[in-house]
């Protein structure tokens, strides 16, 4: 991943590597606070800790669609430098209500509500900023080095956030993420690559906008295949998430540094997956890598319910680490799929639209594993949610993509229109 590449030499790029470096350790932190805020801080039941992951992601519902219109229309820099200091903003407000001693479970509520909508924009943006950066024939390597920073602090980031969680209570360690965001603000403010300014048509309506990037998806068999599998690894890994910090803080008893450690060994797993993603991607061809990392690494996930707060927690936690290679490994090869298969005009639509079908049932996801948790139990809960992400391989394995190789884009430059191609050979 760090080897020397003409990629890393590019300025833009290597500014967009520093800003997704800092988001992704400034992240990791209140990826493990958020939760923890609810379950220690305020002492919630079940459902309420799956109701604050609901509102995180609940804005991809709402919003998603119309985040691709806009993404579309303005420059993609600029967006990603307003969501990076709204995101650092909104988070501020939880130590500033806990030090006025009024942070409420509802005031929570609102503030991953805001700062999930911050996210839904931040992240088209993202996606769509990539190609027009460093040019689609590299989005694979591209997608895969920014992968592997946000990896490294997928293992190291949640043992940290664990120790700055106990060491400055839960509350408090969002100023840590929201000095980082700032910095990684001004990380892609040095991005000095001139973006393109976005042609938009005076006549141009946010319906018609919307239909034109949902169109583009359900015309393309390739891309609802992706969609579906995402959709179904997205709603049972947030329903897993959802009951695995349950599991881990109040039917095992870890305080926040060993969930934090537990997250980290996990992560791993993602580390290597990004190290390999692209190779793999490239030598069973981009179908066979999806349906079959899948296939092969979503029943890993069934390990944790049996394990207890001995040894068989960290033998749960290396089975989860082949889980994480899965989920990188897959998330690389599909989301560079879908970045290679759009054309540029489409792009912010089509990816929004992406989201739109597959982040939307997320928060339905944290909610299902809140209220499973709260009827069957954690551990019962957590296995009937990890036998379900088992399907996830499904949608693509009975798609055109099952033996799909090559996936590549070609231009009609002729009519000035862009069109999808698939060259389909056996798989290996």
């Amino acid at each position: 991943m760090f080897q020397r590449s003409g990629i890393l030499s590019d300025q833009g790029f290597r500014n967009l590597f520093a800003a997704t470096a800092t988001s992704a350790a400034s992240v990791s932190v209140a990826r493990i606070a958020i939760p923890l805020v609810a379950v220690m801080a305020l002492n919630v039941g079940e459902f309420e800790v799956g109701l604050v992951s609901t509102f995180l992601t609940l804005p991809f519902l709402l919003v998603g669609l119309p985040a691709g219109v806009w993404v579309d229309r303005l420059r993609r820099r600029s967006i990603l430098v307003l969501c990076q200091l709204g995101r650092a903003l909104i988070l501020f407000f939880i130590p500033v209500a806990w030090w006025m001693n009024s942070l409420s479970i509802w005031q929570l509520y609102i503030i991953v509500l805001l700062f999930g909508a911050c996210n839904v924009f931040f992240d088209v943006a993202y996606q769509s900023y990539l190609p027009s950066l460093i040019g689609r024939e590299k989005v694979l390597e591209g997608n895969a080095k920014l992968t592997g920073v946000q990896q490294v602090f997928a293992v190291g980031g949640p043992s940290i956030g664990g120790q700055v969680v106990g060491l400055l209570t839960a509350p408090v360690s969002f100023v840590v993420t929201s000095i980082g965001l700032a910095i990684s603000s001004l990380c892609i403010l040095r991005i000095r690559t001139v973006e393109k300014e976005p042609v938009r048509k005076t006549e141009s309506r946010m319906l018609r906008e919307i239909r034109a990037g949902l169109y583009q998806v359900r015309r393309n068999t390739r891309l609802l295949a992706i969609a579906g599998s995402t959709a179904l690894l997205n709603l049972t890994s947030y329903a897993v998430y959802t009951v695995t910090m349950l599991f881990l803080a109040r039917t095992l008893n870890l305080s926040p540094g060993l969930i934090g450690l537990f997250l980290s060994v996990s992560g791993v797993g993602g580390l290597l997956g990004a190290f390999v993603s692209r190779r793999i991607s490239e030598k069973l061809g981009a179908g066979p890598a999806m349906w079959l990392i899948l296939f092969l690494g979503s029943p890993f996930a069934l390990a944790l319910p049996f394990a207890g707060s001995g040894w068989t927690l960290w033998l749960a936690a290396c089975a989860n680490g082949i889980t994480a290679f899965m989920t990188v490994v897959y998330n690389v090869t599909q989301v560079s799929c879908t970045q290679v298969l759009t054309p540029d005009e489409f792009l912010g639509r089509v990816n929004a639209t992406m989201r739109f079908l597959t982040w939307s049932v997320m928060p339905i996801g944290s909610m299902l594993g809140g209220a499973a948790a709260g009827w069957l139990g954690p551990r019962e809960a957590l296995f009937v949610c990890a036998a379900a992400s088992c399907l996830a391989f499904i949608p693509i394995f009975v798609s055109p993509l099952r033996n799909m190789r090559e996936v590549r884009r070609q231009t009609r430059t002729a009519l000035g229109k862009h069109r999808c191609s698939a060259v389909q050979q056996p798989a290996a």
